[in-house]
């Protein structure tokens, strides 16, 4: 059977970008070659093909079945224990560089670093010379954070620790984190397969909360917070950062479809 036979057959099963990311997977060329050469599947790939089809089928999302994601231009090993990198990511990525290079940051902190996908970006990414702390709650988010810094050849000191409790005596420039804010009702379909632990806010600012409060302590001087958010939140997260009295607002995130997803805050200090 023909590559691009299998593909047409299986167009209706995969997203387009699902697709591409099968055939980087399985062929050295790039997907266009491979179609343009019509390459022939013999019976070991194509029994994989299927296999990953079934798995697909079940909404197991492709990440956890090929073990692996992309996210700014690198690739993530991933498990089930761990949040699959979103591109809405990318952009809290973006803007934390952009507040790294303006302001000459130095210590970062990834708060919920996950497969470490955020800390390893910002760290081959700027063209500082950066100290980087990850946390995470997860052990086994830290297991493929640990493999993904070694494979990159990244510094970054990876922590287990519930929030901020295990780097009490630390400050840092900035603090980057990408927290569960889904609502627990809306844990359905292939977020099933994702750790509950990495979504799952109650009402969906249970965590939001919590670090709004406790972050102050862990920022040097007028340090800055970049938090991911969910798509309808801003109005219930402008209102928890007024309310706490201690943040100023730098802007507000849009994801690529236009809805808010993120903010950037720097710490006010009184006078």
């Amino acid at each position: 059977m023909k590559l691009k036979g299998w593909l047409d057959s299986n167009r209706g099963v995969f997203s387009d970008s699902d697709l591409r990311f099968i055939i980087k997977n399985f062929f050295s060329d790039s997907p266009l070659s491979v179609l343009e050469d019509n390459t022939f599947l013999d019976e070991k790939r194509h029994n994989s093909l299927e296999k990953i089809k079934n798995l697909y089928l079940r909404k197991i999302p492709l990440a956890y079945i090929l073990g692996k994601e992309e996210f700014y231009g690198l690739e993530f090993k991933v498990n089930f224990g761990v949040l699959i990198p979103r591109k809405e990511t990318e952009l809290v990525v973006e803007a934390a560089l952009k507040i790294i290079e303006d302001n000459i940051c130095q210590r970062i902190l990834d708060l919920g670093c996950g497969c470490g996908n955020i800390a390893i970006s910002i760290g081959k990414s700027s063209s500082r010379r950066l100290k980087i702390c990850a946390l995470d709650i997860s052990s086994q988010a830290l297991a493929a954070a640990q493999r993904n810094v070694k494979f990159y050849g990244s510094s970054i000191k990876l922590i287990q620790s519930d929030l901020f409790e295990e780097v009490k005596q630390r400050q840092f420039d900035l603090i980057v984190t990408n927290p569960p804010y889904v609502e627990s009702k809306d844990i359905r379909g292939s977020l099933k397969y994702e750790p509950r632990i990495a979504l799952d806010a109650g009402d969906g600012l249970d965590l939001i909360k919590k670090i709004l409060l406790q972050a102050p302590p862990y920022l040097r001087g007028e340090g800055y917070l970049i938090m991911e958010i969910g798509y309808n939140q801003r109005r219930a997260v402008n209102n928890l950062i007024k309310g706490s009295g201690r943040y100023k607002i730098i802007n507000w995130i849009k994801d690529y479809d236009n809805n808010w997803r993120g903010v950037i805050l720097k710490l006010w200090i009184s006078s």
